[in-house]
């Protein structure tokens, strides 16, 4: 889904992309960057964080966004290397061959898919064995997503459910397990119904 006027001028702002280029280079702390050469980030957006990552960790950093203004927005920074790659694509059918990336990120994108275990199928596709893949959004209490399955009927839930993916961490920890991920790192979430929550999973 792309986002509305008010959530790109948010996801585009200094502050917000700074916070970002500082979570990762925290949670890069956390994993063994040795092997690592080739990124993708889902949900680049205008491309600030990737372009960090190839300019301060040397990697081969490929963007991705469904939305096509960030993307050409984002492609200002692919002059300054060619090892920085912006492309037009959604996050259910990645234009990547099988195990060709080490690292994956996904930052305040999850929320924004409704089809979000299809998505999470493509990150396992497209994640080497031993990668990792950097989470970091928002999740549903268990409590409002077992109320918005009772309530549905009413429709008091569905712009929610038709526009954003809505799961517990519960949903993706267990999705993930199943395909052979495990949690190497794990943040205290932050927040009451929508918690923020920031993990690292390694692929087996």
């Amino acid at each position: 889904m792309k986002m509305i006027k008010i959530e790109k001028k948010f996801v585009n702002s200094k502050r917000h992309a700074q916070k970002n280029i500082e979570l990762i280079d925290q949670l890069f702390s956390k994993v063994d960057l040795s092997n690592v050469n080739k990124v993708l980030e889902i949900g680049c957006g205008v491309g600030v964080v990737s372009a960090h990552l190839n300019m301060k960790y040397k990697m081969d950093v490929v963007g991705t966004d469904l939305d096509q203004e960030q993307i050409k927005i984002a492609k200002i920074y692919t002059k300054m290397n060619e090892n920085l790659k912006f492309i037009e694509a959604d996050a259910l059918k990645l234009p990547f061959e099988n195990n060709k990336f080490e690292i994956i990120l996904l930052l305040w994108v999850m929320h924004h898919i409704n089809d979000w275990d299809r998505a999470l199928k493509e990150i396992n596709r497209v994640l080497k064995p031993k990668g990792f893949l950097i989470f970091s959004d928002l999740a549903y209490s268990n409590i409002f997503v077992i109320v918005g399955n009772l309530v549905n009927s009413i429709r008091i839930f569905n712009p929610i459910v038709k526009n954003y993916g809505v799961y517990t961490i519960n949903d993706i920890i267990h999705f993930l397990k199943e395909n052979n991920f495990e949690i190497i790192y794990k943040e205290q979430p932050k927040g009451v119904i929508l918690k923020n929550h920031t993990i690292v999973f390694q692929k087996s």
